[in-house]
């Protein structure tokens, strides 16, 4: 089963009972320091967060904080995400999200993370090149 899912329209599930919505603006998250941030702040990561890949990496597969299970990542205007960064950056980002999505998983399901993804060709192709399924 898909962890990503490319929407044919947009988002409109806010935050309930047991979910979280972290919406991830493109057009506010051109750079990765600027993602971090946004996604620090939706996600309410402790204080010890250093904004950089490592640190994300390590919190997005832990999670414990958060008394809602499942985890919604929305991103709206893809297109513009992480565009003052080299591609490289992006697709390191979406491995390290469908890794923990995995993880979560296999471990008896105690989080669900999935995430979508606003209409985009341009988040089609980053998932098609780096071999990560997508539901559409």
């Amino acid at each position: 089963m898909a962890n990503y899912y490319i929407l044919k329209e947009t988002y409109t599930q806010t935050s309930q009972n047991n979910i979280l919505v972290a919406i991830i603006d493109g057009e506010k998250a051109d750079t990765a320091e600027a993602f971090y941030k946004i996604l620090g702040e939706a996600l309410r990561f402790p204080d010890y967060f250093n904004h950089n890949m490592d640190s994300f990496d390590e919190l997005i597969n832990d999670l414990d904080w958060l008394d809602e299970n499942d985890v919604r990542i929305v991103f709206k205007n893809y297109d513009n995400f992480l565009e003052e960064e080299n591609d490289e950056i992006r697709e390191i980002i979406l491995t390290i999200f469908d890794d923990a999505a995995e993880e979560w998983k296999r471990n008896d399901n105690t989080k669900l993370l999935n995430i979508y993804i606003e209409p985009s060709e341009l988040a089609e192709d980053d998932l098609e090149t780096l071999g990560i399924s997508y539901e559409s």
